[in-house]
C-alpha cells in the first residue's frame, strides 16, 4: 500500500512564467518538492506568462480552493520590450494592490525579474534600462 505523506505548515503558492517550472523539477531533484521546508508547496508555471494573464491564470487556480498563506510571484520578464516599462509597473502595482485587498491575510512576494542571456525581438541595453527601472 502507497504511504501518504501530509506535509503540515503553511500552503506556498509559487506562480509564474517557466522558469517557475524549471525550478519546481529542480527543486525536486535537489531540496524536495516543498524545498526542504515544513510547508506545502504549489508549483504553477507556464511558459510565455504575461504579467496581464497572470491575474485572471491565479483567479481560475484559486477557484475551489482557499487562499496560500503565502503567495511568490516570478512574473513580467516576458513583458520587457513588449509593453512599456511604465505601464507595466502601473498594472503591477495595481494588481498587487488588488490582490491585497481581496486576500489580506496572503503574504504576497514578487521575485526580482529574471536575468536572460539573450532578449528576443529587443535591444539588450534597453531591456536592462527597463529592468532596472521596474
Amino acid at each position: 500500500m502507497p504511504s501518504v505523506h501530509i506535509v503540515e505548515g503553511p500552503t506556498i503558492w509559487i506562480i509564474g512564467d517557466s522558469y517557475v517550472r524549471r525550478g519546481r523539477d529542480r527543486a525536486a531533484e535537489t531540496l524536495g518538492h516543498n524545498l526542504g521546508m515544513a510547508a506545502h508547496v504549489q508549483w504553477f508555471g507556464r511558459g510565455g506568462l504575461r504579467w496581464s494573464s497572470l491575474v485572471p491564470w491565479l483567479f481560475r487556480l484559486l477557484r475551489g480552493r482557499s487562499a496560500p498563506a503565502v503567495l511568490l510571484i516570478c512574473c513580467g520578464s516576458n513583458d520587457l520590450g513588449k509593453v512599456k516599462s511604465v505601464d507595466l509597473v502601473a498594472a503591477m502595482k495595481r494588481d498587487l494592490l488588488d490582490l491585497h485587498r481581496r486576500y489580506p491575510s496572503m503574504d504576497i512576494f514578487f521575485s526580482q525579474l529574471t536575468d536572460r542571456r539573450l532578449w528576443r525581438d529587443a535591444q539588450p541595453g534597453r531591456i536592462n534600462r527597463a529592468k532596472r527601472f521596474i
